[in-house]
């Protein structure tokens, strides 16, 4: 819980907390045609770490950086390894590993 005595984030930081979340969403969603589980996870879990890193930032600027960065490389990423997104027919593969829950993201 946040004291309310100190200094302790803005409306903007939990904007920005939020597209960070949004950003880590898409990407989940958008690592789904991947027709191995383990290199799915080893995906997703090498773009988690990026967030991760923010955990415990406050500082604004840091935070807005790295949400471009996050996106920056999501872009180049995914067509490099030929995502286009599932058709309705298509399923995505199931994740291999951990099992963690978005909340646990950034807070």
């Amino acid at each position: 819980m946040l004291k309310v005595k100190g200094k302790g984030p803005s409306l903007q930081h939990f904007i920005v907390r939020a597209e960070l979340i949004q950003a880590y969403r898409s990407a989940v969603r958008a690592t789904r045609p991947l027709p191995d589980p383990y290199t799915r996870r080893e995906t997703l879990d090498f773009l988690r770490a990026d967030i991760e890193r923010l955990r415990g930032e406050y500082d604004l600027n840091k935070l807005k950086s790295n949400l471009s960065h996050f996106n920056r490389t999501l872009k180049q990423m995914l067509p490099s390894i030929g995502l286009n997104g599932l058709s309705r027919e298509e399923r995505g593969t199931r994740l291999i590993g951990q099992k963690k829950s978005i909340k646990d993201l950034l807070s």
